[in-house]
């Protein structure tokens, strides 16, 4: 018998339910209203599981990855791509910087010392497509 989303993850509420907890006060109700249709259907989606968030967007990314809150997420993560032991140095300050090609975006500057014990500048970068 196949399971439902919510027996893995109990946390996940029914649409019913969100909009329960929405209608319980009126400061989440007015938020809720003026939103567009689309934005309160992508709200609810999220909270009932039926779509995910966009993690690799700039702002999860950085929240989620962020190696002066959490270093051991992103070291994992850098680790598995480079298939080498990574361990977070320093985070470099940048503030979503450009770079000198404009549909570059910079999203994280980090020092890392990789497992042979080499220090390397790992960039992370938003990759803007440009379509003609």
């Amino acid at each position: 018998m196949a399971k439902t989303l919510k027996e893995y993850f109990p946390m996940l509420r029914e649409r019913e339910e969100v909009l329960t907890e929405i209608g319980k006060k009126k400061s989440l109700q007015h938020t809720f209203r003026r939103w567009p249709r689309e934005q309160q259907e992508e709200f609810l989606d999220f909270c009932t599981g039926a779509r995910g968030t966009k993690m690799l967007y700039d702002s999860f990314f950085k929240e989620i990855m962020n190696p002066e809150y959490a270093p051991q997420r992103l070291e994992e993560l850098l680790s598995l791509l480079l298939k080498k032991q990574v361990k977070i140095l320093q985070a470099l300050p940048n503030d979503s910087t450009r770079l000198a090609d404009e549909s570059s975006l910079l999203v994280m500057d980090i020092v890392v010392e990789l497992e042979d014990g080499s220090v390397a500048n790992v960039e992370i970068q938003k990759i803007l497509l440009c379509f003609t």
